[in-house]
């Protein structure tokens, strides 16, 4: 019985400091400072036959949130090989070249902005890398797939790809998440990374985290976890 698989066809990817939420202190005694990188990715499934005359991309969104100690910056091996697992997870070669210049945008990127806040009164350094990654399907010469077999496969292949991510019961995300007018300019949606702007109304978590109300509703769709805390809803 032939199989889909995907291989890796294309990385973009940027390193960047979400909109800073420091404010400047003098005198400040120096403490330990650590790394909460973002990892906003975007997967891209395109198969090769074409389903009705289409081609019928799969796309998922996920975000997760890993800390470290900034000191791990000064160690690109040991960056590398802390950070690997999580990679492996989206299907990046973590021995390849794509790879390590994602490490070194990271280390750079982290060093340069950890420069740029010494004498802040701040112990997390918000750091996000914003991926988008195609796979593209491989050719298998050996049997033709029946067009059937292919629309279901890839779906499979995209669901199982989701790594246990489970939505949230809608019926608990209209109960549970509440408006609220936003009032200060001292929080980011992390979920788009954009500035939730005074004035508008936000949906705030039963954790108290806000974001954007199409943001994090659209999230929820995906995941019943809080991209920030990890709480987490009920599900179906």
């Amino acid at each position: 019985m032939a199989s889909i698989s995907y291989e890796c066809y294309d990385i973009v990817y940027r390193v960047f400091q979400p909109h800073s939420r420091f404010q400047q202190t003098h005198h400040t005694p120096p403490r330990p400072m650590q790394i909460e990188l973002i990892l906003n990715v975007t997967s891209l499934l395109i198969p090769r036959r074409r389903i009705d005359g289409h081609l019928i991309n799969f796309e998922r969104l996920s975000l997760q949130t890993l800390r470290f100690d900034l000191g791990l910056l000064q160690s690109h091996d040991q960056l590398r090989l802390a950070l690997a697992p999580n990679f492996i997870r989206y299907g990046i070669d973590v021995v390849s070249t794509a790879y390590d210049m994602i490490i070194h945008e990271i280390v750079e990127c982290g060093l340069r902005i950890a420069d740029s806040t010494t004498g802040n009164n701040c112990e997390v350094l918000p750091l996000c890398l914003e991926m988008r990654v195609v796979f593209v399907e491989k050719e298998n010469e050996e049997e033709e797939v029946s067009i059937g077999r292919a629309t279901a496969e890839s779906e499979l292949e995209f669901e199982r790809s989701n790594y246990g991510m489970v939505a949230a019961k809608e019926s608990f995300v209209k109960k549970m998440l509440k408006k609220v007018r936003v009032k200060s300019r001292d929080e980011d949606c992390l979920i788009c990374l954009e500035e939730l702007e005074i004035g508008i109304d936000a949906s705030q978590m039963p954790c108290s985290h806000a974001f954007h109300c199409n943001c994090i509703e659209k999230w929820l769709k995906v995941s019943h976890y809080c991209p920030v805390c990890r709480f987490a809803l009920p599900t179906d």
